[in-house]
């Protein structure tokens, strides 16, 4: 035992470097993956947009590993006359597959969008169907949940 917490104590800055080129290694390959299979989102004039904000928190209800996951005050959801879009902000955003949180919704696909009382804030259930016809639902924690609700509202 003695001989481990020597070799550990000559080698802790040796074992630091090792992780931390782990960590950014595996960082890495998520981003160049996120690079080529993730959702693009084109830019939209000003004019376009009805809804954005950019310290959204939510979560998916596909799975229950992604109902107990989510963003906390990292997504940016944004309402154009067409679409909602929901995504999260670099550098969260190679987790986005993962946990089901990039989304191009289009606005007429969109079934429901309910204000609900929740223990930390009011939430906005949205839900919505894809094109295979399957529904899914997000929720999500916005700072104008109303004015959110007055975008998906407005008519096209």
């Amino acid at each position: 035992m003695q001989s481990f917490q020597d070799f550990f104590q000559h080698n802790l800055t040796w074992l630091f470097l090792i992780n931390i080129a782990w960590v950014l290694a595996v960082f890495g390959y998520l981003h160049y993956r996120h690079k080529q299979t993730g959702l693009v989102f084109p830019g939209v004039p000003p004019a376009g947009v009805r809804f954005d904000e950019r310290t959204a928190s939510g979560r998916s209800h596909k799975t229950l590993f992604t109902k107990l996951g989510g963003a906390n005050r990292c997504l940016h959801v944004t309402v154009t006359d067409t679409e909602v879009w929901i995504r999260p902000l670099g550098p969260f955003n190679v987790f986005a597959q993962r946990l089901d949180l990039e989304h191009r919704i289009p606005r007429a696909s969109i079934t429901s969008a309910l204000p609900q009382e929740s223990t930390f804030g009011r939430n906005i259930l949205l839900d919505y169907r894809d094109t295979q016809g399957q529904t899914h639902r997000l929720s999500l924690m916005l700072k104008k949940p109303d004015d959110f609700l007055k975008a998906l509202s407005l008519q096209t």
